[in-house]
């Protein structure tokens, strides 16, 4: 099963991300080595700080008029956008 959304003909879609595997975590200022528990609330808290900016990027941009500048291909500087 795939969690893609099926996409129209015409769209598109871009992905970013950045697989990694953590097995331990050093505190850069007192140089202990994290326990698995602090290394996982600190990567909830670094994973929760992305979702809110995100949040608040979305909610600032998702607006009819930078839709409608996304949808006519070109920026304010009438330069190709994605190029």
């Amino acid at each position: 099963m795939s969690g893609k959304v099926p996409l129209g003909e015409g769209e598109t879609f871009r992905t970013a991300c950045a697989r990694a595997v953590l097995r331990t975590g050093v505190d850069e200022g007192t140089g202990e080595v994290l326990s698995q528990a602090v290394l996982a609330q600190r990567i909830g808290w670094c994973a929760d700080l992305v979702a809110g900016m995100v949040s608040d990027l979305l909610a600032e941009r998702w607006n009819p008029a930078d839709v409608d500048v996304l949808a006519s291909g070109v920026d304010a500087s009438d330069r190709k956008l994605g190029a």
